[in-house]
């Protein structure tokens, strides 16, 4: 088994490098990567410690990196890129946009909006919040949560489940919660670019997450036309039978790599564990025996 996308206390994730390796262990994971937000920072950790004495599978270099497509943010996954490379370009991107400053700028903004919308949260001061650690849509999410009274003022996907919130709210131009991050974040082309610039191969991950998508194939579809990409995350936690069974086919149809992870966060993403996500995933090496080792 295999688990291709998981994430560290490097960017959102609950877990050192050094417990996700001995999570993956206990799994008896063939092929990992730790894709962390924005950064390679578990890798060059990784360049630092005797990674046998935690784990004795494989580790894929990756990196999810969040960028924006018509006034939206997706999300790309790199693969086996150079991390020398890849760590440049990351290093430059985000020189002047460190994590603390955009998550305190997008606390507060989410803060105000969630007054705005009649909902009850302690004081800005009292809220549970680290910019340098902690992300801010996660932060106002769990806040909101703590008050009862706010799930009559929401939709019930709002108070259900923080991809919702975070995707199809928080996402939605529409929607007062909408924050537009597109001059913090690359462009999807840039994404690639950086990808591809750094030796590596460029995937796009969990496709049918993207709550504000009115038509997700057709989403799929066009990006798939518009941009060079070499795969697609097949596998995902939060994907049905039908939505693995499409990306498949159209992998074998088109010719895309294929992928596939859990996307597990730890305490931060609650009934996410790795390699079997909610207890919907098994992903064999044979998916990704046309690359992996390539």
């Amino acid at each position: 088994m295999i688990d291709l996308h998981m994430h560290s206390a490097y960017s959102d994730g609950e877990n050192t490098v050094i417990e996700l390796l001995e999570k993956a262990q206990i799994n008896k994971l063939e092929y990992i990567s730790i894709t962390d937000h924005d950064n390679c920072n578990a890798y060059i950790e990784l360049n630092n410690i005797d990674i046998h004495k935690y784990y004795l599978g494989t580790i894929i270099p990756g990196i999810e990196i969040k960028c924006s497509i018509n006034g939206r943010l997706i999300e790309v996954l790199g693969y086996k890129f150079n991390i020398e490379k890849m760590n440049k370009w990351v290093s430059e991107f985000y020189k002047d946009k460190s994590k603390e400053k955009l998550q305190q700028k997008y606390f507060d903004l989410l803060y105000e909006k969630s007054i705005k919308m009649g909902l009850t949260l302690n004081s800005k001061e009292n809220v549970a919040f680290n910019s340098k650690k902690d992300w801010a849509s996660l932060a106002i999410y769990n806040e909101i949560k703590k008050h009862p009274e706010n799930q009559t003022r929401v939709p019930d996907d709002f108070w259900a489940e923080f991809n919702t919130f975070s995707k199809k709210y928080c996402g939605n131009k529409e929607h007062i919660l909408y924050i537009n991050k597109e001059e913090d974040y690359p462009s999807i082309q840039e994404a690639i670019d950086a990808i591809k610039n750094s030796e590596g191969l460029v995937f796009l991950p969990h496709l049918f997450i993207y709550k504000w998508v009115d038509n997700p194939k057709k989403f799929i579809n066009d990006i798939l036309k518009t941009y060079s990409i070499d795969g697609i995350e097949c596998y995902h936690s939060d994907f049905s039978e039908e939505n693995i069974a499409y990306l498949k086919d159209l992998c074998r149809e088109r010719n895309y790599l294929m992928s596939g992870g859990s996307d597990y966060h730890g305490k931060n993403k609650p009934g996410i564990e790795m390699a079997i996500g909610k207890g919907n995933l098994k992903i064999t090496t044979d998916i990704v025996k046309d690359w992996i080792n390539r």
